[in-house]
C-alpha cells in the first residue's frame, strides 16, 4: 500500500528546508500524482506566512507545476487558536488557496491574551501528564467548532499536543466533509483512534507533514495503521488513483 498524493508539506516559506521545486521533485521521484504546499499560517511565531505572500507563492507553485507538468496545489496549515474554533485565516484569503488545512500548534499565539490559559495551557500541561476531562472537553470543542464554522479541507494531526475526544471530532468532520489526517510525522491518531474516526463516517487522509524534501510522501506509520485496521480507499481518500474532492470544491 502507498499514497498516490501527499497533501501536507512545508517549504522555506515557513520552516521547511526545501523549496517548492525541491518538494515537487521529491514527490515525482516517488511516483506521486499530486502534492500540496501547505506552509504554516501567520500566527505561528517567526515562520508563519502572511496572506500578503499568497500571490507570490501562487506564482512559484504555478511555475514549478508548469515546468514539471505536475499537479502542485497551494494551501496553508492554519492554526486553531481558541475553544471557539477560531483560526488565523480569513475567508477572503482562503479564496486564494486550493486547500486549507488546520490544526493545533502549541507555539501559535492566540487572538486574545486570556486564550493563552486555554488551549496553549492545556498543551503545556499535556507535555507532563494527560489532560483532565474538563481540558479534553475544551480541546474537543475547539476542533469541532473549527470544522463546523470554517471551510477546512483537512484537520491535521488531531490529538497531537492536546488530548481530545475523537468521536465528536470525527462526527463533525463527517457532517462537514472535512478529511481527518493520519499524521506520519506525529504518529497520531493511533490504531484505536483511527478505528474510532473511521466508525463515525469521516473520510481519512494519509499525509507526511514533510518539513524537508526527503520526507515528502514518506508515510510509513500512517500506512501501517491503515493496513492493520484494513481500511480501503472508500475511507482513506489518497491511497488510490480515484479523484479526491475537497470540502471547498477543489478536485485532484
Amino acid at each position: 500500500m502507498r499514497i498516490t498524493a501527499d497533501f501536507h508539506s512545508h517549504t522555506k516559506y515557513s520552516h521547511g528546508t526545501g523549496t517548492v521545486e525541491d518538494n515537487v521533485v521529491a514527490a515525482m521521484s516517488l511516483g506521486l500524482r499530486a502534492l500540496a504546499i501547505t506552509d504554516h499560517a501567520e500566527r505561528h511565531p517567526l515562520i508563519g506566512v502572511k496572506p500578503s505572500r499568497f500571490d507570490a507563492m501562487r506564482q512559484d507553485v504555478t511555475a514549478v507545476a508548469k515546468e514539471y507538468r505536475f499537479k502542485a496545489l497551494l494551501g496553508i496549515e492554519a492554526n486553531i487558536l481558541s475553544p471557539l474554533g477560531e483560526i488565523d485565516l480569513l475567508p477572503e484569503d482562503a479564496s486564494k488557496l486550493d486547500v486549507v488545512l488546520a490544526g493545533f500548534h502549541l507555539t501559535a499565539y492566540p487572538l486574545r491574551f486570556k486564550d493563552y490559559f486555554k488551549l496553549p495551557f492545556n498543551g503545556v500541561t499535556r507535555c507532563v501528564c494527560r489532560n483532565t476531562a474538563k481540558q479534553r472537553a475544551l480541546n474537543t470543542e475547539a476542533f469541532v467548532r473549527a470544522v463546523t464554522e470554517h471551510e477546512i479541507d483537512v484537520l491535521t494531526h488531531p490529538g497531537f499536543r492536546l488530548d481530545v475526544e475523537l468521536k465528536p471530532i470525527g462526527e463533525a468532520c463527517a457532517a462537514t466533509g472535512t478529511f481527518v489526517e493520519i499524521s506520519s510525522r506525529h504518529e497520531t491518531p493511533d490504531i484505536e483512534g483511527t478505528e474510532l474516526l473511521a466508525s463515525t463516517g469521516a473520510k481519512l487522509i494519509v499525509n507526511s507533514d514533510a518539513h524537508k524534501p526527503a520526507s515528502v510522501g514518506k508515510c510509513e506509520y500512517a500506512l501501517d495503521v491503515v493496513q492493520k485496521i484494513g481500511l480501503g480507499d472508500d475511507v482513506v481518500v489518497n491511497i488510490s488513483d480515484k479523484p479526491v474532492t475537497f470540502r471547498r470544491g477543489f478536485t485532484v
